[in-house]
């Protein structure tokens, strides 16, 4: 088996190291040249109508870079939204007054008051102890996956 993998790794190899090797032999193209190439294409109907490239040596903008650099800063000085927009925004740092006692008391007489409802979404987790050892529910699932190995192969 291992030898069979093996000479299908050795033959990947020297296929793709020969397709490599005829890539570089090609003389490379200009830019220009492969514009042009793509002009004839939409031409002809080879490629879909939509330009999906953009030309960024067209940008212009009416801003020097120390009036971006100017309002970045004053952006960054704003306060952080409170809204959730999407975006992290780093908690303020808190100091609690109050006890973890003094919180829960508080939620109590809430609860007590009908201020707050009560989460009835809770899980109840019950610890369950086996009566097998773990050698014997690994004997069952290795006889299980036994069967089923026989069942499909039959």
């Amino acid at each position: 088996m291992n030898a069979k993998l093996s000479s299908i790794a050795i033959a990947l190899i020297a296929t793709s190291a020969s397709a490599f090797a005829a890539d570089l032999a090609e003389p490379s193209r200009t830019r220009a040249e492969v514009r042009a190439e793509l002009e004839q294409a939409y031409a002809q109907g080879q490629v879909g109508q939509t330009r999906e490239y953009v030309d960024f040596t067209q940008a212009a903008s009416g801003k020097s870079r120390e009036q971006v650099r100017a309002e970045l800063a004053a952006a960054q000085a704003q306060p952080k939204p409170a809204v959730n927009t999407g975006e992290y925004v780093e908690p303020a740092p808190f100091a609690s007054s109050k006890t973890r006692a003094e919180v829960r008391a508080e939620l109590d007489q809430a609860y007590a008051q009908g201020e707050v409802g009560r989460n009835t979404e809770a899980v109840e987790f019950t610890n369950v102890a086996s009566t097998r050892s773990r050698d014997a529910v690994r004997e069952e699932a290795i006889r299980a996956a036994r069967t089923q190995g026989n069942q499909s192969g039959s």
